[in-house]
């Protein structure tokens, strides 16, 4: 397959004559000295000081603005405070720029080689009295017009003296909380995010014989939090088997899955090339409890899976010389969609989720899509085209405006491009030949490669002849029922269907952490068209919905039914009493300072959704979900 090598070279030698430009014929001699403390963790305030080699002359600054995988521009500028510049011992007058806000400007004097950069960081959402999640792009400047590859920078970073800390950086020295990292480009040291606290643990999950590092890193609340069982690291071993079986290939000298595991701390994923960076949605409760570990057990193989999908191949216009220009995210269905299929498809093959626990996500997703009326009008491309938007948009309403639709689509995308390759091979081959053949390159390379839409269809059609232009097209430009959305199920042997009982998955998303610390809320989207939170409040109402015709909207809050103050069993108890009295669901709901009656005319009764297998269909789930065999079970290079 041929990949677009050469706009990468080509956008890097722009970018160097862009600095060339400027005056600034090369970098000046030696790295940035970096250094960031934590004196006092409660505080939760990051302390920064930079030492860099600079030439006379005017000069421009940037502070990280598009975070690779985050895809929009949201460093945290906003928050940067006490920033102070000296020159010669001089205190250095800067500007913001008046337009953009991540740029600062100043004239560097005669006779002056470097500065002395200082601010301060607060960030709360990453650092507790325990432990700390540092990310570099949010404690750094670096210099304008130069590509980030070729900024080299010597990292630092001061913690308590008892604390213990993982990262893909090499450690070169360790005294006392004072640590210092290998000297590395600052595009590798935004790619390196570094984990610390108290209560730490390391788990090798190096495959036998394999040369290559691979570990579970942790950090958590107590020692409590990192009780990892026997039975969840044999697991989490397999997952780097199946990865390797899966894709053939590794990109990285040295993994590390970087996993913290608090209730103080925000939660959430994000790659890296030779790490992930995840945040247990269960706290520290996730290896504890089975709930929080079906809800959590899918975060790190997602993440893993961006190593190849994101972070070795990415595409064309998501890769950028620089953090300052933008990143175009059309492509997202690949670079997301793509990995939740594999990455979910690895957490059933290494054992972290059982086949029917996968069947009872990917039924939850495929029913919220059915009922996104906002598919009728939004086509799925524009919201990979809109990520930046969508990312932080508002719950109310986003039923019919739509939001990053193309992570839990993308997956039913994908499954239906599995599911023909299958049936049109006579299951010969599947997505398995795609991921090889398309991730499979380059054995042990670091360096980033670029991909384009045709590159995609290429590999398809080199793995199982079609039109696969035509169907993506179909897919990410359609709108309604123009999109085939449940083929894959269809075609796998298997259907939607709908029940009075809710799944365990859906169980556990509606209850685990019930209250301040809820994970979701109450979905009766797919019967009134309500989605609440556990105290009433309304978050969304489906557009058209029966809710929707008697009067709802987001932010009112719904006091009582029937007569019976709401709670999440009064609801559910009212809307199957309905379906035998075919009478109005009444409704007493406030918002802005009105209480009113709304009737709500719904007799459908309880509906969660599930999958039910189609008799005499081949079932293509149970081969998509089984293992692969393995390096020590299988000679090198055996078939799928």
């Amino acid at each position: 397959m041929k990949r677009c090598f050469l706009p990468i070279a080509a956008l890097a030698l722009a970018a160097s004559a862009s600095c060339m430009a400027q005056g600034n014929e090369a970098l000046p001699a030696g790295p940035v000295a970096l250094t960031v403390e934590l004196p006092d963790p409660a505080q939760q305030v990051l302390y920064v000081h930079e030492v860099m080699p600079v030439r006379p002359g005017s000069l421009t600054l940037y502070y990280p603005k598009y975070i690779p995988g985050d895809h929009s521009p949201d460093g945290p500028i906003g928050a940067i405070m006490g920033l102070q510049i000296m020159a010669g011992g001089k205190r250095l007058e800067w500007h913001r720029d008046d337009v953009d806000m991540f740029t600062f400007h100043m004239a560097v004097p005669a006779g002056v080689n470097r500065l002395d950069i200082r601010f301060q960081l607060p960030d709360p959402g990453r650092i507790t009295p325990q432990l700390m999640d540092l990310t570099w792009e949010h404690v750094v400047l670096y210099q304008a017009a130069c590509p980030t590859r070729l900024q080299i920078y010597q990292p630092s970073l001061v913690i308590p003296a008892d604390w213990r800390h993982a990262s893909a950086l090499v450690t070169t020295t360790n005294s006392g909380g004072h640590i210092t990292f290998k000297p590395v480009p600052l595009n590798t040291l935004v790619d390196s995010p570094v984990i610390a606290g108290k209560y730490f643990r390391e788990v090798d999950l190096t495959p036998p014989g394999s040369a290559v590092h691979r570990a579970l890193d942790m950090v958590g609340d107590d020692a409590a939090a990192l009780g990892i069982s026997d039975a969840q690291i044999a697991d989490y071993r397999r997952l780097i088997e199946q990865a390797q079986a899966l894709f053939h290939s590794h990109h990285y000298d040295d993994y590390h899955l970087l996993l913290v595991l608090s209730d103080y701390t925000s939660h959430g994923g994000l790659e890296h090339h030779q790490s992930s960076d995840d945040r247990a949605r269960g706290g520290s409760r996730m290896f504890a409890d089975a709930d929080h570990f079906m809800l959590d057990a899918s975060l790190l193989p997602h993440e893993y899976t961006h190593s190849w999908n994101g972070k070795f191949l990415r595409p064309i216009n998501l890769w950028q010389p620089d953090f300052e220009r933008p990143e175009q995210t059309r492509m997202l269905w690949m670079y997301e969609g793509l990995t939740v299929y594999l990455g979910d498809m690895l957490t059933v093959r290494s054992g972290l989720w059982s086949a029917d626990t996968w069947r009872q996500a990917v039924a939850y997703r495929a029913a919220d899509m059915a009922h996104q009326t906002g598919r009728e009008w939004r086509p799925l491309i524009d919201t990979t085209v809109a990520a930046q938007l969508l990312y932080n948009a508002p719950n109310a309403w986003a039923n019919w405006s739509r939001q990053v639709d193309f992570y839990r689509e993308g997956q039913l995308l994908w499954l239906a491009v599995d599911s023909r390759i299958r049936a049109l091979s006579h299951d010969r081959h599947s997505i398995d030949d795609f991921a090889q053949r398309f991730f499979g390159v380059d054995d042990g390379s670091f360096v980033t490669h670029t991909y384009t839409f045709d590159d995609i269809v290429s590999s398809l059609n080199a793995v199982q002849p079609y039109d696969w232009a035509g169907f993506l097209h179909q897919w990410l430009d359609g709108v309604g029922t123009q999109v085939p959305l449940l083929s894959g199920l269809d075609a796998s042997g298997w259907k939607l269907v709908y029940s009075d009982k809710p799944s365990r998955y859906q169980n556990a998303l509606e209850n685990v952490g019930e209250g301040e610390l809820s994970i979701s809320g109450v979905n009766a989207m797919f019967s009134v068209g309500l989605f609440l939170d556990h105290v009433g409040r309304i978050q969304d109402v489906r557009w058209n919905g029966p809710a929707f015709k008697a009067g709802l909207a987001p932010g009112m809050k719904l006091l009582a039914i029937n007569g019976r103050q709401y709670g999440t069993h009064v609801l559910r108890d009212e809307i199957a009493r309905a379906q035998q009295s075919k009478q109005p669901l009444q409704m007493l709901v406030q918002g802005d300072g009105v209480t009113a009656v709304h009737a709500v005319n719904y007799d459908g009764g309880l509906r969660y959704p599930h999958l039910r297998r189609v008799p005499g269909k081949t079932d293509y789930l149970q081969r998509i979900l089984t293992a692969r065999p393995t390096a020590s079970e299988a000679p090198k290079g055996a078939g799928n």
